[in-house]
C-alpha cells in the first residue's frame, strides 16, 4: 500500500514536470505569435471599433427617426388584421344573413298597403 502511495506521488510529480516542460518548450512560440496577433488584433480592433461607433450612431439616429413611422404602420396592419379576422369569423353566417334579408323583404312587401288610385 505504501509502495502504491509513493508511485502515485511520483507519477503525479512526473506528470506535473512533463506539463511544465511542455509549457517551457512552447513559451517562445506563444510569445512570438501572441505579440504578432496581439498587435494585429489591437490595430484591427481600433480601426473597426471606430467604424462600429460611427455606424452604431448612424443606425441609432435612423432608428429614432423611423420608429414612429414603423409603429404607425404596425398599428394600421394590426387594425386591418383584426378587421379581416372578424370578417373571417362572420363569413359563415352570410347565408343566414341573406335569408333574413329575404324574409324581411317579403314581410315588407306583403305588409305594404296598396296606394289608392284616383
Amino acid at each position: 500500500m505504501l509502495t502504491f502511495l509513493f508511485l502515485s506521488v511520483f507519477g503525479l510529480l512526473a506528470f506535473l514536470a512533463a506539463g511544465a516542460f511542455f509549457w517551457l518548450v512552447t513559451l517562445p512560440f506563444r510569445l512570438f505569435f501572441g505579440l504578432i496577433f496581439g498587435a494585429l488584433g489591437l490595430a484591427f480592433g481600433l480601426a473597426f471599433g471606430l467604424f462600429r461607433v460611427v455606424f452604431g450612431l448612424l443606425a441609432g439616429i435612423v432608428g429614432l427617426l423611423l420608429a414612429p413611422v414603423a409603429l404607425l404602420v404596425l398599428g394600421v396592419v394590426l387594425g386591418g388584421a383584426l378587421l379581416v379576422g372578424v370578417i373571417a369569423l362572420l363569413a359563415p353566417l352570410l347565408p343566414l344573413a341573406l335569408l333574413g334579408l329575404l324574409a324581411w323583404g317579403i314581410y315588407k312587401f306583403a305588409a305594404r298597403r296598396p296606394s289608392p288610385t284616383f
